[in-house]
């Protein structure tokens, strides 16, 4: 496509990005293994959504407004950090077993909404995408935002295709561990737990 710089570089260097352990990783293992491999499977589909939303954020230039604004940088960290933390502490208000055939089947759009949500209160992921993307696209061009939109897509389907992969295992290991009935409240509390730590790290994390 024209005006992009050396897309293969651009394919390895996204699945390194994507690969590596961080939020999106835990939030979509954690998922997989609470709520079964359909959860996990969901969850990384909102993920890759909310890379998209980044990708229009970063082609048209809202990232860089961000990026350079204290206030509206702090405001998407605190107001990620605090997501997190909520969606862990509703984990440990759950009164009935986290996994359960209803709420496999009733809570996709739930995990669905709460995997983008997790993706875009990602302050980091902001000035990833700020300090990655525009490296691949010809700044002679006076209207880059198809490319910026075609390199997006690449890495959402990068990102779709790792994180249905992870949580579709993590799901098979939930569902193991869910047959011993010991495990099940091990589970809920841990997921809980690794949400609510997601948010402290976030919030606590100096710049």
């Amino acid at each position: 496509m024209n005006g992009i710089i050396n897309l293969p570089l651009f394919i390895i260097t996204s699945v390194i990005i994507i690969v590596a352990p961080g939020p999106d990783f835990l939030y979509v293992t954690t998922r997989g293994v609470s709520q079964g491999k359909k959860a996990g499977t969901v969850s990384a589909l909102g993920i890759s959504v909310g890379l998209l939303i980044h990708t229009l954020l970063a082609a048209f230039g809202l990232s860089a407004i961000i990026q350079t604004s204290r206030i509206a940088y702090l405001a998407i960290k605190y107001i990620g950090a605090g997501y997190l933390i909520f969606l862990g502490l509703k984990t440990f208000m759950t009164r009935d077993q986290l996994f359960s055939r209803n709420e496999e089947n009733g809570s996709k759009k739930n995990v669905f909404r709460q995997g983008i949500l997790t993706n875009v209160f990602n302050p980091k992921a902001i000035v990833t995408f700020m300090a990655f993307m525009p490296q691949f696209v010809d700044i002679k061009i006076s209207h880059p935002i198809s490319q910026f939109l075609f390199l997006g897509v690449i890495l959402s389907f990068i990102a779709v295709l790792w994180f249905g992969v992870v949580g579709y295992f993590a799901g098979l290991i939930g569902t193991f561990i869910r047959k011993y009935h010991f495990f099940q409240n091990g589970i809920k509390y841990l997921s809980g737990s690794i949400l609510i730590l997601l948010g402290l790290r976030l919030a606590l994390k100096k710049e």
